[in-house]
């Protein structure tokens, strides 16, 4: 059973949230009677309903679409395609050229603005014709949209370019772009319209406070990490915050929720296990950034333990409040259920298990606060739930079948079926894992890495990214211990509490969908540096830097030699792998070990990881000690002696990769 217990946060940060509160309500309305309905535009979305409720507009991300239901007669009335229907290319993967992730109206709803992630690009839809009129450019990766109070200014996230667009909505173009932090990702707006709140998903994570009338940054509200103490049960939540999904305002209070992960790095194996290192959370906020408490899991076993919610749920990536702020309905990605909680307390009240719909990215209450809409974006449903406070035991139930959004899917089916095992802690439906604890996305992130460091056996171990598969890396894990996919049953059974064997022949065609999905269903980073935005001799310096000092272990289409001279990937045969100076000591270092198969492996010599995409992966080396390129540049044998100019012309050309 997991461990939620925030009684040290609350108390460490009790004097600095009385500090701040009178000024948040002051300024910002924190404590305030607020209690009207929060427009749908206030809080970035996948799914948005219009202002008379009779139609709930949802993306189809994998399929590049936008469909529209009808509340009455629940069914799909028009779907709006943005681009070529999505299919596997001839290398075999699959990437959606627009992969549409968040949307918004405009004012008067005339207009729909919608996030295409793959596609660099903000999709215009008119409403009344419901045709794309146009596309705007903006950074690398938008994955949320959210209009001003007005619905004339939306503004655009992007998460790989980290920068938020602000796109006038009569001429639809681009006003202007704010550089924010790394990895940006949700957005909401406080009730008075002032200040638009922006989370920072994975290093540094926290909440961004944009000034909308300057569009500039006011500030910045860290989720600091949660330290174990020795006193603690490792079971108790700890950990680096991660996965900064959503930002809501209680349309009660004001209070902004946060829900992410707590990703315990303190806890070495072999004490750590699948309960104790993902713990889901939420950070409650002042709208003026100001820290109020932690809302967490409660164990029953573990006596004097503090917390909200006693139900094993995963994987948090969205909320939405009931009108009166009274309830917050949280969706739980991983676990495939919604958590019901109340929204003053905090306190479970509720939990709708199972939910029909898979790998959950959206929900989105009524105005009157009696439906909720589900969207899951694997098995493209939308899931209706009836609410009801004066159902004390179940104020919140499934409603009817789910609607499904569309009918052919263009996903290959074991591909989907691989998409879901690789989202999914739900060992009710899958039992891949257990007590719906802990899926791979726990910490490979959007299907990349969660951006800390783990303290496994053979020594600190950053989580690499899966983004763009592991096929044509050579070895797999830093030790090169692995070849294949079908050898992560390990990390199945020993990290994620699963019981799963690759010579089960059930099993196998599961870990051949997860295979399959992970080689060619995750699309590679959108890259914002791309060689065109930089001096053409900076880019040319920094190539041949590259050339005379990196490629000899960084070779290839992929820039590694992983496998060299053993093509096969004979686990037992010549394995290359380098000093490269970087071994950990002191109290958690690197240890000899054994590969999947037995054989040894040295204690500080690595595998060279593929470079594809790096500029999206920081922290870098086997530990995550380098905090950035350029850190982890010099401290390798090509970029130790470098002049400071052509140190920076090197990390240039490398962000392009």
């Amino acid at each position: 059973m997991k461990v939620f217990h925030f009684a040290f946060y609350a108390l460490i940060l009790l004097p600095v949230s009385l500090a701040c509160s009178h000024d948040a309500s002051s300024r910002s309305g924190f404590g305030r009677d607020l209690r009207l309905p929060v427009p749908a535009h206030l809080v970035s979305r996948s799914l948005v309903l219009t202002s008379n409720d009779e139609q709930v507009w949802a993306v189809d991300t994998d399929a590049d679409a936008v469909s529209i239901i009808d509340t009455r007669s629940r069914a799909v009335v028009d779907r709006i395609a943005l681009g070529p229907t999505p299919t596997v290319d001839s290398a075999g993967r699959y990437e959606p050229h627009v992969s549409p992730r968040g949307l918004v109206f405009s004012s008067g709803e005339t207009k729909l603005y919608v996030a295409g992630q793959s596609a660099n690009r903000i999709f215009v839809i008119d409403v009344a014709s419901r045709a794309v009129t146009q596309s705007i450019e903006v950074g690398a990766e938008p994955v949320s949209v959210i209009a001003d109070a007005d619905g004339r200014t939306v503004y655009a996230v992007s998460y790989q370019a980290g920068v938020v667009t602000k796109i006038d909505t009569e001429s639809d173009a681009v006003v202007s772009t704010l550089a924010v932090g790394e990895h940006p990702f949700a957005a909401s707006l406080s009730r008075d319209g002032e200040t638009l709140f922006v989370t920072q998903f994975l290093v540094d994570p926290g909440v961004f406070l944009i000034d909308v009338k300057s569009f500039t940054k006011r500030g910045f509200a860290p989720l600091v990490k949660e330290t174990p103490t020795p006193w603690r049960s490792k079971l108790v939540p700890n950990g680096e915050a991660r996965g900064l999904y959503a930002v809501v305002p209680n349309p009660a209070t004001g209070e902004l929720w946060v829900p992410h992960l707590l990703l315990s790095v303190d806890t070495a194996q072999p004490a750590l296990d699948f309960e104790s290192s993902v713990f889901p959370t939420i950070s409650a906020l002042t709208p003026a950034g100001a820290p109020t408490r932690r809302i967490r899991f409660k164990p029953l076993a573990v006596p004097l333990a503090i917390g909200e919610f006693t139900d094993s749920v995963s994987g948090f990536r969205d909320i939405a409040f009931t009108p009166d702020g009274a309830m917050a309905l949280v969706a739980c990605a991983q676990s495939e259920d919604v958590l019901v909680l109340d929204g003053t307390t905090g306190n479970e009240i509720g939990l709708v298990r199972p939910v029909p719909t898979t790998m959950i990215e959206g929900i989105v209450v009524d105005s009157a606060g009696a439906t909720a809409y589900v969207l899951g974006r694997n098995n493209r449903k939308l899931a209706v739930l009836s609410i009801d406070k004066e159902r004390k035991s179940r104020p919140v139930l499934v409603d009817g079948e789910a609607i499904a959004l569309g009918s052919a899917d263009p996903m290959p089916t074991e591909m989907r079926i691989g998409q879901r095992l690789f989202y999914s802690a739900n060992s009710a439906a899958i039992p891949f894992t257990k007590n719906f604890w802990i899926a791979c996305s726990s910490c490979h992130l959007e299907g990349g890495s969660d951006a800390v460091t783990w303290l496994f056996k053979q020594g600190p171990r950053d989580t690499p990214s899966n983004a763009g598969g592991v096929l044509n890396t050579g070895f797999l894990l830093r030790q090169a211990s692995r070849t294949s996919l079908f050898d992560y049953d390990e990390t199945i059974n020993v990290e994620q509490g699963g019981a799963v064997h690759k010579t089960n022949p059930m099993q196998r065609a599961q870990l051949a969908a997860l295979a399959r999905y992970v080689n060619y269903g995750i699309p590679f980073p959108q890259n914002p540096n791309r060689s065109s935005s930089m001096p053409a001799s900076v880019f040319a310096r920094g190539k041949q830097l590259f050339d005379a000092r990196c490629a000899s272990c960084h070779s290839g289409d992929y820039f590694t030699d992983s496998g060299k001279g053993n093509p096969t990937l004979d686990l037992a045969g010549p394995v290359l792998l380098h000093n490269v100076e970087t071994c950990a000591s002191g109290l958690h270092p690197d240890r000899a070990a054994i590969d999947v198969d037995g054989n040894a492996r040295t204690a500080c010599d690595f595998d060279t990881p593929t470079l594809r995409g790096v500029f999206a992966t920081a922290p870098y080396l086997h530990d995550g000690s380098a905090a950035t390129l350029t850190d982890a540049t010099r401290r390798m044998p090509g970029g130790k002696d470098l002049s400071e100019s052509d140190l920076a012309a090197l990390v240039k050309y490398v962000s392009t990769l």
